[in-house]
Order: structure tokens, then sequence, then C-alpha cells
């Protein structure tokens, strides 16, 4: 798994018992081209940890709106990824030549969240370098019509407050 952040990419490799075989850290490097570069880094790291070739299939949990289907990101402004869409899930998947997940870092972790504490309705609320939510209703994630379900942030809170890297100004994240 690879959680691409604002600031750093964390990636774990678990056993079948949920056991941590590898896990490595790197510094995020901004826009499409560094978020893609250091992902690509991560796993192969990961892959020399645990002994030469990873075949499996790897979850992405990123910042920003995503299209999981697709496997599209799209507005992760603390990643620098603001303008057209980016295909992350195929673009992963070539440079590591493996199938690959994207969704929501904080859908996923309220999934997990979801699971861990055994109910069926969860807001998971994650403060890190950016704020967000994860809503999970009856069993299911809620991700909203557009994927911004959840995306408090950037939501404008102070009209006299700080400019934030959305371009509004006074948002909930700032």
């Amino acid at each position: 798994g690879l959680d691409i952040g604002g600031t750093k990419t964390h990636g774990v490799v678990l056993g079948e018992d949920g056991t941590i075989l590898a896990q490595v850290r790197e510094s995020t490097r901004p826009g499409a081209d560094g978020v893609v570069a250091t992902a690509q880094l991560v796993f192969e790291a990961l892959a020399r940890q645990s002994g030469g070739t990873l075949a499996c299939r790897v979850g992405v949990g990123v910042p920003g709106l995503v299209d999981g289907e697709r496997g599209i990101l799209r507005h992760a402004v603390n990643l620098g990824v603001n303008g057209d869409d980016l295909p992350l899930r195929d673009l992963l998947s070539a440079r590591l030549g493996l199938e690959v997940v994207v969704e929501n870092d904080v859908n996923a972790a309220a999934l997990a969240a979801t699971t861990l504490v055994g109910a069926d309705d969860v807001v998971y609320l994650s403060v890190g370098t950016g704020l967000a939510a994860g809503l999970v209703v009856d069993g299911r994630l809620r991700r909203g019509e557009h994927g911004a379900a959840g995306e408090i942030g950037h939501l404008p809170v102070d009209p006299a407050g700080e400019a934030c890297g959305c371009g509004q100004t006074g948002c909930l994240e700032t």
C-alpha cells in the first residue's frame, strides 16, 4: 500500500497475517510528475526490502478528489495537482507493472475505521497537512456526486482569513 501525502509518501508491505514486512517513507515531490515519481521510488524501495519482486495489487491512498472507478485524481492542492485530471492509476500501473487501485486517503481510512470498530456508521476526521473527513453510512462509503463528500478543508469560513492554496480565502484548513 502507498499513502501519498502532501509532505511524505509512506509505503508498506503486509504479510497475509497483517504483519509489516517492509516500510519506506520519502518526501513527496510536488506536481503530477513528482507524485508519480515519488510513488515509484517508494514502491521500488519496498520491493528491495522485501527481497526482490512484489507480485500484488497496489492500493494507493491520496488526498484530493478521486474518481476511484477511473483511477483519476483531480484538485489535490497539497500535492501541487490542481489542474487537469491526473490518470494516477494508469500511470502507476504502467510504471510498476501491477494492478493499482486508487482511493481518497481519508475515505480509505474511514473504511478501515469502520472495520476496526465494527460499526456501520463512521465519520472519520483527518487532521494532517490537510483537513478532511471520510463518511461511511450504513456500511457504505459516501463519496458524493463529484467525489467531494468530506472535503471540508476547503470550505471558506472566514472572509478576512488567510489565502489558501486552493485559491480561496479563509478556508477551514487555513
